[in-house]
């Protein structure tokens, strides 16, 4: 009865998370065109021992010769219970201004599970090539209460051989209530795997960490990474 118990709740989730991973992957395909120096369109899935996490994001210039730009992040931790309530998706949405060679001006709006429209505004900078990649993003969240969050995204990947390279990634989140002064959301997920050409697997652990007390849950599993 247990055994049959996961399957269903197993079934349950992957009913929900596959549709959201290949509207992601259509969308990327939309936009990616042959021979060009636009940054690559990662999407990731991990199968953790307590749920599935979801991440893509996409990172586009509008016309070429100017600086406006789109910068999109999906992420998703759905349990295996899938329950609604504990379904967490945000989609975050913003207009990106280039103020030099790796730093970048960012206003938009959020799509919180919890919080509904989160309108932010902040700077990012970005940087990558085949070895390293970093992305470094404060922001100002202006509602519903104001709220200051960093993101911090650091990925090394030594090549091995032809096509063979080593994987791992440091992604953290802190997110701070500037009304109350209290901690609201953090998180530190790392991955160890590696990279054959455009494809990374390997083992992951995500710690997220809530409210005040910042009460922690960990979910470990193993990862898939490709980019568009």
């Amino acid at each position: 009865m247990v055994i049959t118990r996961i399957k269903i709740q197993y079934l349950q989730t992957l009913r929900f998370t596959f549709p959201l991973f290949f509207l992601f992957v259509m969308q990327a395909k939309e936009q990616e065109a042959p021979k060009t120096n636009r940054p690559p369109i990662p999407i990731e899935v991990m199968f953790g021992n307590e749920e599935i996490y979801f991440l893509g994001i996409l990172n586009l210039p509008f016309e070429k010769g100017t600086k406006l730009g789109y910068f999109g992040v999906v992420s998703a931790l759905v349990p295996y219970e899938n329950a609604r309530s504990n379904n967490e998706i945000v989609i975050s949405n913003s207009l990106t201004y280039n103020l030099s060679q790796k730093w970048y001006a960012t206003a938009g709006l959020q799509f919180h599970y919890s919080k509904g429209a989160v309108p932010f505004t902040g700077f990012q900078f970005f940087s990558a090539n085949p070895k390293w990649l970093f992305l470094f993003s404060p922001n100002l969240q202006l509602a519903p209460t104001i709220n200051f969050e960093t993101v911090g995204i650091v990925e090394y990947k030594p090549k091995l051989s032809k096509g063979l390279r080593l994987y791992s990634r440091f992604q953290g989140i802190y997110n701070q209530n500037l009304d109350d002064g209290a901690h609201e959301r953090s998180l530190l997920y790392l991955r160890a795997g590696i990279s054959l050409k455009r494809t990374s697997f390997g083992v992951g652990l995500n710690i997220d960490s809530y409210g005040p007390e910042r009460q922690s849950e960990r979910n470990y599993g193993i990862f898939i990474n490709h980019l568009f």
